[in-house]
């Protein structure tokens, strides 16, 4: 696993470590090979700090807190909609683990507060969230790829075998459905929780009264484990991208078939009210409720393009890695997919007010009644 450190300073490489100066922090990083110089051509080391402190630690930042509120909103909404709708579940598992992404990218970019207030501080709270926090961000932004494959896979199924698939998609099935997948991806990531350890060591400088932390990694009993994780780090989000696609393309294929979808797709816009036949094989309700989905789904495959071309390009071009030879562009490139990641985990309520009347319907009655309790408080 690869540690991002910034103003690397100088690094001094031995033949069983490398200890990276970054600032006033030490990184102790075991690894076999390291190398010696950052290309400075594609990226300079001062555009990836500025890009660093703008996109990652404030934007990041701004769309993750209001990502908090939206996936909580989303999660009250649905609830309050039910669970006899089958959809509303795999939904709300979604939402819930977006709220864990963007509840655990608000804390470890807080530090970008502490830095205001005290600089040390800051980087201290970025160094101690970064093992566990970061890494459970980045495992429930997988779960939430993998809940969104099935999506696309059980639109896909319930349009190709309607009968077959919603007699045995019932609430039930559909919440042990959700919960297994979510158990199995957070089994398989759940280690990578324990590749950093957090120590704190006395500073440098004998002036200073800040406390460091070192990342020591580990690597030598737990080489199989390192690469376990970062095959399925690689591999839940190529699989979920290949089945949101190939469900997209079937699911189109299957609405365009009816005359009655290939009408409202002529003769009227996107998302306005469609005209359906009496003969139509789908409702004017499943019409809409699979293309809000599509739009979910599209959303998260759009997503999901840059991640995986990211993997691709490290499989076939090693040194485009952090603390390899192509750093800089490699961590400018992380940092922006992560921003990407949490404006889709913070957008799913905008697409569930825009496409669906029903949500929107529950959110008005929420709002109203929150609305009402305020004044009725005041009385008492």
């Amino acid at each position: 696993m690869n540690v991002i450190c910034s103003n690397v300073a100088s690094r001094n490489v031995t033949s069983s470590n490398v200890t990276l100066h970054c600032g006033n922090d030490i990184h102790l990083v075991n690894t076999a090979s390291v190398n010696t110089k950052f290309d400075q051509a594609l990226v300079s080391g001062d555009v990836l700090w500025t890009f660093t402190a703008i996109v990652d630690t404030w934007f990041s930042l701004v769309i993750a807190f209001l990502g908090i509120f939206g996936n909580t909103l989303t999660i009250v909404v649905f609830k309050t909609m039910g669970f006899k709708d089958t959809i509303n579940i795999p939904m709300t598992t979604i939402a819930f683990w977006d709220l864990v992404s963007v509840l655990c990218g608000f804390i470890h970019r807080f530090y970008g507060h502490l830095s205001l207030l005290s600089p040390p501080l800051g980087r201290s709270w970025q160094n101690a969230t970064y093992p566990n926090i970061n890494s459970l961000q980045n495992i429930a932004t997988n779960i939430a790829y993998v809940i969104g494959a099935y999506v696309a896979m059980d639109r896909c199924l319930c349009i190709s075998f309607p009968l077959r698939v919603k007699s045995l998609m019932t609430p039930t099935n559909t919440w042990l459905t959700c919960i297994a997948l979510s158990a199995i991806v957070l089994a398989t990531l759940f280690p990578s929780l324990f590749f950093l350890e957090v120590k704190w060591i006395k500073a440098s400088s004998l002036t200073s009264r800040r406390l460091n932390i070192c990342f020591p990694i580990f690597t030598t009993p737990m080489d199989r484990c390192i690469l376990t994780y970062k095959k399925f780090n690689f591999l839940y989000p190529l699989l979920s991208l290949i089945i949101m696609v190939s469900s997209t393309l079937v699911i189109v294929f299957f609405l365009y078939k009816s005359s009655a979808f290939r009408g409202h797709l002529i003769n009227t816009p996107l998302l306005s009210k469609p005209t359906i036949k009496n003969d139509s094989k789908f409702s004017k309700r499943d019409i809409q409720v699979v293309k809000m989905l599509l739009l979910v789904i599209l959303t998260y495959a759009l997503v999901l393009v840059p991640r995986v071309t990211n993997f691709f390009i490290q499989f076939f071009e090693p040194e485009f890695s952090t603390l390899r030879f192509y750093n800089n562009i490699a961590r400018l490139i992380v940092y922006l997919i992560l921003f990407i990641d949490f404006f889709n985990s913070s957008s799913g309520i905008l697409i569930f007010i825009y496409m669906s009347s029903k949500f929107r319907s529950s959110l008005k009655v929420i709002v109203s009644i929150g609305i009402l309790r305020k004044p009725l408080n005041k009385n008492h």
